[in-house]
């Protein structure tokens, strides 16, 4: 050249200059997913400053059978390389996720960090491999890659919205490395096109992890929050279930419960979710909440129980009034119907609830439910009130096959309709001395007050029940409350030992020798046990001998003394309401299915050592403890032993194992507690 000062590029068409011959460059893009397989046959197009001026042909072609994409003859230019859009979704949806995940806190109040930022380093096996090898590598999200938005089947609720975890770029830019990285191999781990979704069971037998879940949408069913504020039902199910980057959190009263999910294709994801409440209908009317969330595989309704605040509830626990199981709103004009059950009762306070949101959200339980049911599975859940409501609700969809699991849910039927729904699947969980599933009493709770003196006649009538019932006329039979479905307890077990005492010194015998007594005294270790009567039900299929022996000591005389049919548990000690709230019975699922999945853990839970300290003490005092309590404790510690087996079917099932994983990667043993002692 001679011109010293004059520069140029190679885009320069202006001026000639004599050089040699420039140098060309090489870079490779290898396309892998979270579990190192390649994606391969991927349409692609790449462009650089030279492509885009004409200057050279444009690159365009497919990845590999090994997901790789080779381009040469590159200028030292920054490459962009953008994928088509829906055969890049369509593989991406197949793909699975690794099991442990960066899990990011996320941001609080102030903190200006994004919500969907990149992924820590240190979590990925493909990068560990790739930075090993020399790589450079780099974690990207389809909307990272992709040249537009992929046609998505069934469609987004609203087009303009795309999930911000999945596509973070709007304007689709595509992903560009410098200049200074060409030469070399860069490894492109893209996260599956994904949505995560709640693991359920829709199976006879009792599951821990729907007992650990639905005991959280029954937490959710509380929820009063904005539709967009964090902790809302539509904020669960639309954001947290579609970010990849942690796991779905339900928010109560400043504590953040891990969901069990597991990731489907982004397909399968939940379309209709609604939270609905009457009190807010127009005109308002009552004061029942409940929601529900459908997706490819699931209809899920949740419905909300005792407010404290104010009296409607309240109102409605307390009206126990036993009438006929008809449901208006479900009958069609000058069409003959059915009830709920052909027999018995149900209590009216609960009905009158369910008949409300039901007439006043007839699109949504009827059409929009029951269209969304066809080859689905049903699951309803409830706490306290939502329990019983949501067991009106599952009688009245029987013929859908509903599973019903239920906390702290008071009596609604009478025995003969409890009798009549014997075919629905049911899972009724208790704690220890919790009031509510003591009530209404075992009574035949019906007179005539009800119907006399118009409209207080509900209270006189309610007034002569609590009289009837303090005067012990209970008579169990086909008008009584029951309860419907297989406990599942949390029982506390205390063992007591005989303790000699000497009277008062000033009384004696007549011989001159101290009187002497005997008294049953408490001995100080406890253990909470989490007990499902069901699982020592023998099975066909199997012959476990723990199973066998447990079966020998579960007699049915003992079954019949410890789990009476469409009863509870006698605990022997006074009733209370504290143990009623789900801050209560959600610690013990979520500490008994962390125990479950690991039960070697380093260091053991705590509820393992108690346990452990109950059995020694029983073993110390053997011979000088009650034996009828001896006996009874020594049942249900078998009883917990088998608890394990209900995680069987999570772990058989597709992706099981890796939620399994996640949770209990992610899960903290000390963030609950647990109420052994009273």
């Amino acid at each position: 050249m001679n011109d010293a000062l004059h520069y140029t590029d190679t885009l320069n068409p202006f001026k000639d200059f004599i050089g040699g011959k420039q140098i060309q460059h090489w870079v490779e893009f290898q396309f892998l997913d979270e579990l190192g397989q390649p994606l391969a046959n991927l349409p692609y197009r790449a462009s650089n400053e030279a492509s885009r001026g004409g200057y050279v042909p444009a690159f365009v072609g497919y990845s590999d059978a090994e997901g790789v994409i080779r381009l040469e003859g590159l200028h030292p230019l920054a490459m962009t390389l953008r994928m088509e859009a829906d055969p890049l979704a369509e593989q991406l949806q197949t793909r699975r996720l690794r099991a442990v995940r960066a899990e990011p806190p996320r941001p609080g109040i102030g903190d200006r960090t994004p919500v969907y930022g990149p992924q820590r380093a240190g979590f990925s096996p493909v990068e560990r491999e790739a930075i090993a090898q020399g790589h450079a590598y780099h974690y990207l999200r389809i909307g990272q890659l992709c040249d537009d938005m992929p046609t998505l089947d069934p469609p987004a609720a609203d087009p303009k919205l795309s999930p911000a975890f999945h596509f973070p770029d709007p304007e689709f830019g595509g992903f560009t490395v410098g200049d200074d990285q060409l030469d070399r191999r860069h490894v492109l781990e893209v996260c599956p096109f994904r949505a995560w979704s709640l693991v359920l069971h829709h199976q006879e037998g009792y599951s821990l992890v729907n007992a650990y879940n639905l005991g959280l949408m029954s937490i959710l069913a509380y929820s009063n929050r904005g539709e967009d504020d964090l902790g809302s039902v539509k904020e669960l199910f639309e954001r947290q279930c579609l970010d990849l980057s942690r796991t779905p959190r339900v928010w109560d009263s400043g504590q953040a419960w891990p969901c069990v999910v597991v990731d489907v294709p982004f397909s399968d994801r939940y379309l209709e979710v609604e939270a609905l409440d009457t009190a807010k209908a127009v005109p308002p009317e009552g004061h029942t909440q409940l929601f529900y969330a459908v997706s490819a595989s699931q209809v899920l309704v949740a419905w909300r129980g005792t407010e404290m605040e104010g009296l409607a509830d309240l109102i409605t626990d307390a009206t126990f009034r036993p009438v006929k199981p008809e449901i208006a709103v479900l009958c069609e004009p000058k069409v003959p119907c059915a009830d709920l059950t052909s027999v018995g009762r149900v209590h009216l306070g609960f009905r009158d609830a369910f008949e409300v949101a039901r007439r006043i959200y007839a699109e949504d339980l009827g059409e929009t439910i029951l269209k969304g049911i066809g080859d689905k599975k049903l699951f309803i859940c409830g706490h306290s009130l939502g329990g019983a409501l949501g067991l009106i609700h599952a009688a009245s969809l029987l013929k859908h096959n509903p599973l019903l699991y239920t906390y702290g849910m008071p009596r609604t039927f009478t025995l003969l309709a409890v009798q009549y729904l014997g075919d629905l699947w049911h899972f009724r969980h208790v704690n220890d001395t919790d009031l509510i599933p003591r009530v209404p009493p075992e009574a035949d709770l019906d007179n005539d007050l009800y119907n006399a003196f118009g409209p207080i006649g509900t209270a006189l009538g309610f007034g002569r029940s609590l009289q009837k019932a303090a005067q012990g006329m209970v008579i169990k039979h086909e008008n009584a409350f029951s309860h419907h479905g297989k406990i599942a307890m949390f029982f506390r077990a205390e063992q007591h030992h005989y303790q000699e005492i000497v009277a008062y010194p000033a009384y004696r015998r007549p011989d001159g020798a101290p009187i002497r007594g005997t008294i049953t005294a408490a001995l100080p270790e406890k253990a909470k046990l989490y007990l499902v009567p069901s699982l020592s039900e023998t099975d066909e299929h199997e012959a476990e001998e723990a199973t066998q022996l447990f079966n020998a000591s579960l007699s049915p005389e003992n079954r019949a003394r410890y789990f009476p049919h469409y009863s509870n548990t006698p605990v022997g000690r006074m009733l209370r309401i504290g143990d009623h709230f789900m801050s209560q019975y959600q610690p013990y699922i979520h500490n008994q299915l962390l125990e479950s999945i690991n039960p070697a853990r380093e260091p053991l839970l705590e509820r393992q050592i108690r346990r452990r300290k109950f059995e020694q003490q029983i073993k110390d005092y053997y011979g000088r403890v009650p034996e009828e309590e001896l006996a009874r404790n020594r049942v249900f510690l078998d009883l917990q032993r088998l608890v394990d087996k209900a995680l069987r079917v999570t772990k058989q099932a597709d992706g099981g194992n890796e939620a399994l994983e996640r949770f209990d990667a992610i899960a903290d043993p000390r963030a609950y507690y647990e109420k052994t002692y009273g």
